[in-house]
């Protein structure tokens, strides 16, 4: 049982302590779990939109949670035989790569996650903001969010793209079979060497199914795209959440392994 997507409060947005989720995860028996706050966002983002300040932790904050986490690695050992990792999540910003990158420079990360949370200056996922869906059509809305993934995964800058259909998160679906985009944004993932997540968190908003639908994951499966596990737990008590769902759908999918990383190198397990 794995789990590489967890937050804690110093993104501002969740709860707990790197100790709460790793004693969490051990009460589940959990092999694997990869700690990913949300990385600093560049004052370009912060300066525009006040809100920004809430959806990841402050600069000053990145070395004191790389710590805490090395801090929780070394005090446990091998004693709970739960593999902890030192990830992050981190936006993808078309105009700001080269500051995602020098942040990402300064520490052993073991997996980087890539988001999607922003189209232009417009936090969609944010649940304060969804008036803002009425000033697009939502098939050019779909269309521009997932050429911002694919521009992601073949930035160099992470390891895996997590919820990656996160556009659905409110229930605004565009017209018509899905069928086409979900082809084109699984060959576009092929050659990127870019991993995917099942993130169960969907499961717990407006949108009730995991982050990629099923037949998206079936989708990357037909591509060769190498699939994780994540809860983008925002609590203790959600580490793990939905983790047979997820199984379930990556075994329909046609996967028997998944994805987890040391030092940003990906490894197969059996799932």
């Amino acid at each position: 049982m794995i789990d590489l997507h967890v937050h804690t409060a110093r993104c501002g947005h969740a709860q707990g302590s790197v100790a709460e989720y790793v004693q969490t995860a051990t009460s589940l028996g959990l092999e694997v779990l990869g700690m990913t706050d949300h990385l600093p966002l560049p004052e370009s983002v912060l300066k525009r939109d006040p809100r920004a300040a809430h959806y990841a932790m402050p600069e000053l904050e990145l070395a004191d949670y790389v710590a805490e986490v090395t801090t929780a690695r070394e005090a446990q050992g091998r004693s709970d035989h739960l593999e902890l990792l030192l990830g992050i999540e981190a936006d993808y910003i078309p105009d700001e790569q080269e500051y995602t990158r020098g942040l990402l420079s300064r520490y052993p990360f073991d997996v980087v996650l890539g988001s999607v949370h922003m189209i232009g200056d417009w936090a969609f996922d944010d649940p304060d903001l969804t008036d803002r869906y009425a000033e697009w059509d939502i098939g050019l809305l779909w269309d521009r969010y997932f050429i911002e993934v694919v521009a992601a995964a073949r930035s160099g800058l992470f390891d895996v793209m997590g919820h990656v259909d996160l556009v659905k998160k409110f229930r605004f679906f565009p017209d018509g079979d899905l069928h086409e985009r979900y082809v084109a944004l699984a060959r576009a993932l092929t050659d990127t060497g870019v991993a995917i997540e099942v993130n169960t968190a969907g499961l717990r908003k407006p949108c009730a199914e995991l982050y990629p639908a099923l037949p998206l994951l079936k989708e990357f499966r037909r591509a060769g795209v190498p699939a994780t596990i994540g809860s983008d737990a925002h609590t203790p008590s959600e580490v793990g959440f939905g983790y047979d769902l997820a199984a379930d759908a990556l075994r329909e999918a046609g996967y028997d392994t998944v994805a987890v990383f040391k030092q940003r190198r990906l490894r197969e397990v059996v799932l």
